[in-house]
Order: structure tokens, then C-alpha cells, then sequence
């Protein structure tokens, strides 16, 4: 029988008798085998359209519509001039805007913005500036206010003023909304536009013009989710558990053997984990709980099981799924589990 591999300990659980033996001693011997740790990453707790940045530092949620788009014509927002359709007339004063809403992905209940900027571009298809409608020095000038918002909360909002910037017929403009707040699914993300335009100088009107304000919001990015996971699937990073150096003869002395899990599972989601063993002389998958916090399950091996390992190394999975309700989720977490395989030895056995 050869010596067991280093990182193999060896206890004596007891010796036999207590008196002058008349025979030799018989010891049972646990052999523990530690391995490394394994970790499952927190990507694999991210419903579809949330995934990890490139760096790490944050997640990429993917909302629907990929843009907004708010159009209004004249004749919308200005009642005169809808019923001065195609005259020359001083240019009426109004007040106008429209909305626009942009959805979460599936799963993802509610969400924190961190380093979003929503850029958006303002195209006037009037034939006048809305914001500079009269040439006449000292003449009033109006705004147009952006503003993102999520129920009751304001995630960003900008006011581009006629004082200090022009809008002219057929023109645009292209500016930059930051933004930052929490999100929830209930109320997605409204985009919301408020022209105020003053009277101005005579010019021919025309209701169906338009002014369209587009939004790129495909994607965003936020420091955390809480999601909603239904038999998500799930897969760990292989761990090594180096049974190379152990002779097959000590599995023929073993009684079985156990393998003693450490699992911290930060996320409020749980499952049924399968642990998979391969490597050896023949696959072996046992099945385990994976429950929330710290917990400490085993997983039973037979003889036979410990023939198909020693002699070997060992590469251990685990895959499965999980199902939890509003599951916290944040960059760098992980599931980690911490293995020791425990191994009952007799050396008078069979």
C-alpha cells in the first residue's frame, strides 16, 4: 500500500482494548483530503439582459426600447395655430410636450443607476426657432425641459434655454441627460419633453410640422438589482480534488467515505445543486441543497464510489438551478463552497 499524498491527514478514532492484548491492535483511520474552494460567480444569478461589465464594477441592463422617440406636431401643442393652418400670423405662444417610457428587462424588479447619461437629440422640423422665435432685440425666449423620472422619483433632468442657445428651423441639437436614482419595473423609465415657446414674428404656419426628441436608452448601467429568478441555471468554476496519489488498495480497506461541503450563499435564492466528480474510472454525480446564508450539507460516497476516485484527479462541478423572489444582487458577489473529502479506513477489512 503506498504512502497517502501530502495534504492527506491521518487520525486514529480509537484503539481497541484497554488491557494487555492478546492480539494485535486494530485501528480505524479517517483520512482527510482537503481540495480547493469553488466558487459560483454572481453572473449566473442575472436574469436575461443584466449582465456583469468588462471591468467588474457594474451591471449592463438591456431595457426595451432601445430608443425613444417623443414627436409632436404643431398643431398638437398649439391650439392657434392649428386653426391658422397655412396662414401668415405672429407666431402664437404655446406650451407642449409629450412622454416616452422605457421598460426593465423581465426578472428585474427595481434597479440603481450609477455613471448613466442619456443622450438625446432634438431635431426642429418647424419653420421657425422655437426657443428664439422673434428677431426683435430685447423679445422673450423660451426653454425646452428633458426629465427622466421613475414613479415619484426624478433620475435626471436638463433645461436648454432660448437665451443662451438657438434651435433654428431645421436644425438640431444633441445633449447629454445625467442620470442617477433607482429604478423600478412598475414604472420603467418616462422621458419626458416641455417646450415653452413664445409669441414670435410673423410666419406661415403649418400644424403638421414636427419637433422629434430621440433618446439612446438601450443600455444602462447600475451598482444593483433585485431580481426575480425562476429554476435559473447555475454553474460553478471546477475545483481539483487530487486523489493521484492514493493506491486503489486503500478503497478496498475504506467503509465509504463523505464529502463535507462549507457553502456561503449570499443571495436570497435557493435550489438543488448537482455535484459532479469526474476524472476518475467513472463519472459520479450526487445531488445536493443549496440553501441561503451558511450551511454545511454532506454527500455520502460507497466503496464503490472511492474505487472510481482514488488513483485520480478530480475535477468537481456543480451545476443546477435556483428560484428565489427579490434576490439582491450586486458585482463581485459568489457562492463559495469549501470541500473535504473525509475517508473511514480499516486496515484489517477486506
Amino acid at each position: 500500500m503506498r504512502i497517502p499524498p501530502a495534504g492527506v491527514f491521518l487520525a486514529l478514532l480509537g484503539v481497541a482494548g484497554c488491557e494487555v492484548p492478546t492480539a494485535l491492535p486494530k485501528y480505524d483511520m479517517v483520512w482527510n483530503v482537503p481540495s480547493q474552494s469553488t466558487t459560483i460567480a454572481v453572473n449566473n444569478f442575472l436574469p436575461t439582459g443584466v449582465s456583469l461589465t468588462a471591468d467588474s464594477a457594474a451591471f449592463q441592463v438591456t431595457t426595451s426600447p432601445s430608443t425613444t422617440t417623443i414627436t409632436r406636431t404643431l398643431g398638437q401643442d398649439c391650439a392657434s395655430c392649428a386653426a391658422s393652418d397655412g396662414l401668415i400670423i405672429p407666431k402664437p405662444a404655446f406650451t407642449g410636450g409629450g412622454t416616452a417610457t422605457v421598460n426593465l428587462p423581465a426578472g428585474v424588479t427595481s434597479a440603481t443607476l450609477v455613471r448613466d447619461t442619456l443622450a438625446v437629440t432634438i431635431q426642429n422640423n418647424f419653420n421657425f426657432d422655437p426657443l428664439r422665435p422673434s428677431a426683435a432685440p430685447g423679445s422673450s425666449t423660451g426653454t425646452m425641459k428633458i426629465a427622466v423620472t421613475s414613479g415619484a422619483a426624478t433620475l435626471g433632468s436638463i433645461t436648454i434655454d432660448g437665451a443662451t442657445t438657438a434651435l433654428p428651423a431645421a436644425g438640431s441639437l444633441n445633449v447629454k441627460v445625467p442620470l442617477t436614482g433607482s429604478i423600478s419595473s412598475a414604472n420603467g423609465i418616462v422621458v419626458s419633453t416641455t417646450l415653452t415657446s413664445p409669441v414670435g414674428d410673423p410666419v406661415q404656419i403649418h400644424a403638421s410640422q414636427t419637433s422629434v426628441v430621440t433618446g439612446a436608452t438601450s443600455l444602462f448601467f447600475v451598482s444593483n438589482a433585485t431580481v426575480s429568478l425562476n429554476a435559473q441555471s447555475i454553474t460553478s468554476n471546477a475545483s481539483n480534488v487530487d486523489l493521484s496519489g492514493v493506491d486503489q488498495g486503500i478503497a478496498n480497506h475504506s467503509d465509504g467515505g463523505a464529502l463535507f461541503l462549507t457553502v456561503t450563499n449570499p443571495f436570497a435564492a435557493t435550489g438543488t445543486l448537482q455535484v459532479k466528480l469526474t476524472g476518475g474510472s467513472s463519472t459520479i454525480t450526487k445531488s445536493v441543497n443549496l440553501a441561503t446564508g451558511t450551511s454545511t450539507p454532506s454527500i455520502v460516497f460507497t466503496q464503490a464510489d472511492l474505487q472510481a476516485l482514488f488513483g485520480h484527479s478530480i475535477q468537481l462541478t456543480m451545476t443546477g438551478t435556483v428560484t428565489g423572489n427579490a434576490v439582491t444582487v450586486q458585482p463581485g458577489q459568489t457562492v463559495t463552497v469549501a470541500s473535504r473529502l473525509q475517508v473511514s479506513v480499516n486496515p484489517g477489512g477486506n
